[in-house]
């Protein structure tokens, strides 16, 4: 069973954080408190409603309509925290660091985050069960990273159940503007008035917004004030800035005042507004007798059963797994294969490898066997290693100032999977800077020699940590699974002779994601209909790399340079292999998954009719990336090179692990071969080389011979040899010294279609 959270839940009084509220009821999860703060109120005597119109410049909270705050106790029958807002926004850096970081640069103030800080801290004193905190953040980062830092800090579990809303998955059954459209614009509005949530704007900013707008319903059952809201911001929407018609850019802010039964006991009344303007355009109400009263009985009707949940998987995923499903018969029908085993091949030495590509450092192979048995000695004794070769000084980065925040991707190779959570508590310990480096875990059980208990390989940047990005979501959300540990989902590296990730893209490290159910944090259980092992693998394997396109979306990712499937042992290996491989060819090729509403003719409603609508608004969506973009590789038919490797075990039990590297370019040139089974595939960019060697197992293949073959021809089709990252997907673990790279001991090794690999190489080169 989900684990049942006791939750705190932000208020502004805005509809996100109420609406919040709703998600975590759905979710089973028992809402405790409520928690506010307000700016600075006038002296005793003096009316609160007097000063309304106190609008604090925060970066952090939404403050206009405060002294409607004091109502949500009684309202929703919860009772309410609230706290007064000191300070300003010291740290205005996409993510927040701790005091500790901002008194280190010599900052004086303190930032209005700690606010936060101090009064969850005294909620949780009142209410000492409380082990969650829930905030309506959509697409703000500045916010939603602000809060889980303080959230972390406390032991809080985050919930953003708003997060990436717009680009999820409809409801099954919404109507409106959106009906069907994943990405569209107006889809929380619409999901708000499936419920009957009642949320009005109380003041207007930017983006066309105008005085008359206000008090306006946006979450109103006929959606006027959303087709409004598209078509003043029309503009806005064209130049992509995301969130607008949400109001998340401050164009607007809102005040919820009723919604369903489960969460709303009352409904908030306001028997008079006031309009004033501001500067700038600005315009926001004044209240005047506000009070809860009681709703009446058809008012109680509606409840939690009409609000509308993202569905799990995306419209393309959700048509891939269908077909992939309907050809289980010959997965099922695929051949079987036997382990191979060779005498000593366990005993075989481990040499740390070091190189340089561009301006990233590799270190790899790092163990300590001589530090004892067990993982987590070994990790420790490992962590030291790392810093003293930190210390060679690597050319183009003063030693004083490289550390291990400035590695980017670490790979972990545990024997067992039962240390992982030692090794992840010493592992984590590491790092200082919000952004950890991305990250794969995998166990690899008794291919590993004799003594070594955990074997860890890292990629280093040599460049300022400024010109990186990171994405680090810590909240449960309906999006992707929340980072479990000390890692990012990804990060973001500049090409060589580039300034900045942001503005000139690059490549993208992406974690290892597995298939969890994002809300619950749980192994997604198959929406198949069928029990059988196959059904609920193409399930877990469908979803998780649905995670690994999220994130790639969110990172602007145009194309995958590779991805590699790690498959836990088990039964059916070979039909296992050849269901990821078919997912991963379908949604890496120009396909017919394509949104069905398309070619249908959208349709006017009255309103329309009335006000002469000129353009089908619903068409209207957020810029999101495309992913793959089969313009920069100029050739449709090229598919991203793809590897399955068979370990002991994964994470929480899962039966398989997407792990990507993905690039931000204008363009690649990929060439294939297939030669007498040697699998080779080549990319040239901005990014170097990347390169793809698969030796097709044969009966009297020798794993060593098959290991150097595939490094021969690999360094035959990189220019650049000297400066590379390999590594070695090695069944036996046949990786001599005089073959460097990083060794990655498996059970085996596939490419697409099921093609059984005696060895596999991947080289990353660069020739700047």
């Amino acid at each position: 069973m989900p684990q049942k959270l006791n939750v705190v839940a932000l208020i502004s009084g805005g509809k996100d954080s109420l609406y919040s509220i709703l998600h975590c009821l759905k979710n089973g999860h028992n809402v405790v408190a409520l928690a506010n703060l307000h700016p600075p109120l006038k002296p005793a005597g003096d009316a609160e409603v007097e000063d309304e119109g106190v609008d604090m410049d925060s970066y952090m909270y939404q403050t206009i309509g405060h002294s409607i705050i004091p109502l949500y106790q009684e309202a929703l029958g919860i009772p309410l925290y609230r706290r007064e807002i000191s300070g300003t926004a010291v740290d205005t850096g996409r993510d927040y660091q701790t005091p500790e970081k901002v008194c280190a640069q010599n900052v004086s103030g303190q930032d209005e985050t700690e606010c936060l800080f101090d009064l969850l801290r005294h909620v949780m004193d009142a209410h000492p069960e409380i082990n969650a905190v829930s905030a309506g953040a959509i697409l703000s980062t500045y916010q939603r990273t602000r809060i889980e830092n303080i959230a972390g800090r406390l032991g809080l579990i985050p919930l953003a159940w708003l997060w990436m809303y717009p680009y999820l998955a409809p409801p099954v059954g919404r109507t409106g503007l959106s009906a069907d459209s994943v990405g569209s614009v107006t889809g929380l509005l619409e999901d708000m008035a499936a419920c009957e949530c009642e949320a009005r704007i109380i003041k207007v900013a930017s983006g066309g917004l105008d005085e008359e707008m206000l008090w306006e319903n946006v979450s109103s059952k006929n959606g006027r004030m959303r087709r409004e809201l598209v078509k003043k911001m029309g503009m806005m929407l064209e130049e992509g800035v995301e969130g607008a018609v949400l109001g998340e850019g401050g164009e607007y802010e809102s005040l919820a005042l009723d919604g369903p039964r489960e969460l709303w006991r009352k409904k908030i009344e306001v028997e008079d507004i006031v309009r004033e303007k501001g500067e700038g355009g600005v315009a926001f109400l004044r209240f005047k007798g506000a009070k809860c009263v009681e709703k009446t009985r058809s008012e109680a009707a509606n409840g939690l059963s009409e609000l509308p949940v993202p569905q799990l998987f995306d419209g393309e995923f959700k048509q891939a797994l269908e077909r992939v499903l309907e050809n289980r018969h010959k997965y099922v029908a695929a051949r079987a294969y036997d382990n191979w085993t060779t005498p000593g091949a366990k005993a075989l030495p481990i040499e740390i490898f070091q190189s340089r590509i561009g301006k990233t450092l590799v270190i790899s192979n790092l163990s300590a066997s001589e530090a004892g048995i067990g993982a987590a000695a070994q990790m420790n004794a490992i962590g030291e290693k790392f810093i003293s070769l930190l210390r060679l000084k690597p050319q183009g980065k003063d030693a004083a100032t490289l550390s291990p925040d400035d590695i980017i991707f670490t790979t972990i190779l545990l024997r067992s999977m039962d240390d992982f959570g030692p090794v992840n508590s010493i592992y984590g310990s590491m790092f200082k800077r919000p952004n950890p480096p991305a990250r794969v875990t995998v166990a690899c059980g008794d291919s590993f020699p004799s003594g070594v208990d955990i074997l860890v390989s890292f990629l280093i940047d040599l460049g300022s940590s400024d010109n990186r990005t990171g994405l680090h979501v810590q909240s449960r959300s309906y999006w992707a699974p929340a980072n479990i540990g000390p890692y990012s989902q990804a990060i973001g590296v500049p090409f060589e002779g580039q300034s900045r990730f942001e503005q000139d893209g690059g490549v993208v490290y992406i974690a290892g994601q597995i298939p969890l159910d994002p809300s619950s944090m749980e192994l997604a259980r198959p929406e198949t209909g069928s029990g059988d092992r196959i059904s609920i693998f193409t399930h877990h394997a469908t979803l998780s790399l649905q995670h690994l396109w999220r994130i790639g979306r969110a990172m602007k990712v145009q194309w995958w340079l590779g991805a590699v499937a790690f498959i836990a042992k088990g039964d059916e290996i070979p039909a296992k292999v050849v269901a990821t491989s078919d997912i991963w060819e379908r949604m890496t090729t120009p396909n017919t998954l394509s949104d069905e509403d398309e070619d249908e003719e959208s349709t006017l409603d009255a309103w329309d009719i009335k006000y002469g609508r000129k353009q089908d608004l619903s068409r209207i969506k957020p810029t999101i990336s495309r992913l793959p973009d089969f313009e920069i590789v100029g050739s449709p038919t090229k598919v991203a090179p793809f590897l399955a490797v068979e370990v002991d075990e994964l994470p929480r039990g899962s039966d398989i692990e997407w792990q990507g590297l993905g690039i931000r370019s204008a363009h690649t040139e990929i060439t294939e071969e297939n030669l007498n089974g040697i699998y080779i595939s080549h990319s040239l960019g901005p990014f170097g080389e990347y390169v793809v060697v698969g030796i097709e197992k044969g009966e009297s293949t020798d794993a060593a011979e098959s290991v150097q073959k595939a490094m021969d021809l690999a360094r035959t089709r990189a220019k650049e040899v000297t400066r590379c990252h390999t590594i070695i997907y090695d069944p036996l673990f046949a990786c001599r010294r005089e073959l460097p790279g990083q060794a990655v001991p498996c059970r085996s090794v596939w490419g697409r279609g099921g093609r059984e690999f005696a060895a596999a190489i991947v080289l990353h080169a660069k020739s700047f």
